[in-house]
């Protein structure tokens, strides 16, 4: 059903077997048009406010906004402007702390070895345009660590604290130390804001290469490394969990599903970590087959010398999927899905002509979720890379897939979705994923980011130099998955194309009703859309 209002405002109701939504469109003012998104909020009966900050006005004392004001069932109700005297606040001094490899230049850009670079800023407030700047820098130091034996050491990856109490940085490293054979012997350094550091050696026997690292949410440490030649069982790989100070939390070693395991990804849910990773048919171990995974950054290229050769080699095709699940100090499971068995459980929504079955590509993955039955959805892209003009090779976020498993790690369906966009703009960009389940739980909503990439420019400095550039915008798409039948819901499409979400306070999820309140604007930014999806 869809009831329409004509005039300045539209309003469009729709519903269907998967969601009940509702869109509406206001004109902007011209002061609001020149201003800022600022804030989105909900009031107890259930209107929404969509506040926007006006240009500062350098000659006057106060801040403007003005705010638009929709009821539940998005109806226009009002717009009301208000005013804050500007604000004044004192000076401070950050610190930072940047960890990197390689360098600007030719003689150092291939470099593995760790350097940290400390800078302290004074900021100071602009009362004109009320917000911090820099006034000036402090101090701007750049070291290179070397142990008792004067070795530089090799950086693999480095993580740090957003808790300004936590003023350290835990870098994974190993020891620059061919002649006394350490080369091989993976160390974390705990470096605190003076630039002294701490060794805190990983104890793995024998030879090691490092298959997968990441910080979770809750800021630890996960990591997991993988036999080299040699080895009496190549499939003994090793997992550790560390606290943000350099606290070992968990040790597991376990058989791994492949001798050769590529791991892209880990979650946390609950208690448990959660790694996805693939693999090919090689019989060979991890170093023979792959390369060592080194996330950390190189200023002077779009990725270190390690991580490079990483890239390279997950995109070769593989032949099995894995999910790995550990529990404290323990592997629950480690699954081996053939990419031969997505074929036989493909499904599409209704009218989803453009959906492709996964045949062993690179996946990035964007979201996972656990079911109130503990099985598990897995969402995201197949990523390639693609040529802009003759030179710039970008990454490609390409087919989305989205996996369906039950708790043991089986495979029950692969749910095949098309892209609205497939052109080359649209590609260079990621679809934001996410899971919303349903209030008895025996659905969960699949909220999809569809990007529209376009081209233009990004200041009026870009625009004056006639310097383009390409840039995103998103409109959701929104599928329901039966998680008995294992079947899509036809996917309903909000904004019509025309209407995309902001970056900032782009949608505003609300448990209670287990809503979605979207606002986004047109690409001229003259007009305010209000989405709303209510998920039953």
């Amino acid at each position: 059903m869809k009831t329409f209002y004509y005039g300045i405002l539209l309003f469009i109701v729709g519903s269907a077997s998967a969601q009940e939504t509702k869109e509406s469109v206001q004109p902007m003012s011209k002061k609001a048009q020149k201003g800022y998104l600022y804030d989105v909020s909900k009031d107890n009966d259930g209107t929404a406010n969509i506040t926007f900050k006006m240009k500062v006005d350098k000659k006057s004392d106060a801040v403007s906004f003005e705010k638009y004001s929709f009821d539940k069932n998005l109806k226009f109700i009002t717009t009301s402007d208000s005013k804050d005297d500007k604000k004044d606040q004192a000076d401070y001094e950050r610190t930072s702390f940047y960890a990197y490899v390689g360098g600007s230049n030719s003689f150092d850009v291939l470099s593995m070895k760790l350097k940290i670079n400390k800078i302290v800023r004074l900021k100071t407030w602009n009362r004109d345009k009320q917000r911090y700047v820099t006034k000036k820098t402090i101090s701007d130091e750049t070291v290179k660590f070397k142990n008792d034996n004067s070795k530089s050491y090799i950086g693999y990856a480095a993580y740090s604290s957003s808790d300004n109490d936590k003023q350290n940085l835990f870098c994974i490293t190993k020891i620059d130390d061919k002649e006394n054979n350490q080369s091989d012997q993976f160390v974390i350094l705990m470096v605190d804001e003076t630039l002294n550091f701490k060794e805190k050696p990983l104890d793995l026997t024998g030879s090691y290469s490092m298959v997968y690292c990441d910080q979770l949410q809750n800021e630890n440490i996960v990591m997991i490394f993988a036999p080299n030649k040699g080895a009496n069982d190549i499939s003994k790989y090793v997992y550790y969990q560390f606290d943000i100070e350099g606290n070992q939390i968990n040790k597991c070693e376990f058989k791994s599903p492949a001798s050769a395991l590529l791991i892209t990804s880990v979650y946390k849910k609950d208690d448990s970590i959660y790694f996805f990773g693939s693999s090919t048919k090689e019989n060979n171990c991890f170093e023979k087959v792959f390369n060592e995974y080194a996330p950390i950054d190189n200023p002077g290229a779009a990725a270190n010398k390690l991580l490079a050769k990483w890239e390279k080699s997950t995109a070769e095709k593989m032949d099995n999927f894995h999910i790995l699940r550990f529990s404290g100090n323990q592997n629950d499971f480690s699954t081996n899905t053939p990419i031969a068995d997505f074929k036989s459980k493909f499904k599409t929504a209704p009218g989803d002509k453009d959906a492709s079955v996964y045949k062993g590509k690179k996946i990035l993955i964007e979201n996972f979720f656990v079911t109130k039955s503990n099985e598990f959805l897995v969402t995201g892209q197949i990523s390639s890379t693609v040529m802009m003009g003759l030179e710039n090779k970008e990454t490609s976020y390409e087919d989305i897939v989205c996996f369906h498993f039950d708790k043991n790690g089986n495979l029950k369906t692969q749910y095949g979705i098309g892209k609205m966009n497939d052109d080359k703009k649209s590609m260079l960009f990621p679809m934001y994923q996410n899971f919303y389940p349903s209030p008895d739980g025996k659905s969960v909503y699949l909220e999809l980011m569809e990007v529209k990439g376009m081209k233009g420019y990004t200041s009026f400095i870009d625009a004056y130099d006639g310097n383009t550039t390409f840039s995103a915008h998103y409109f959701p798409r929104i599928t329901k998955i039966d998680l008995e039948n294992t079947s899509l819901s036809p996917f309903k499409v909000l904004g019509n194309g025309n209407y995309f979400l902001n970056e900032d306070n782009s949608s505003q999820y609300d448990e209670k009703e287990n809503s979605i309140l979207y606002v986004g604007m047109d690409k001229d930014y003259e007009n305010l859309w209000v989405g709303k999806v209510i998920m039953q």
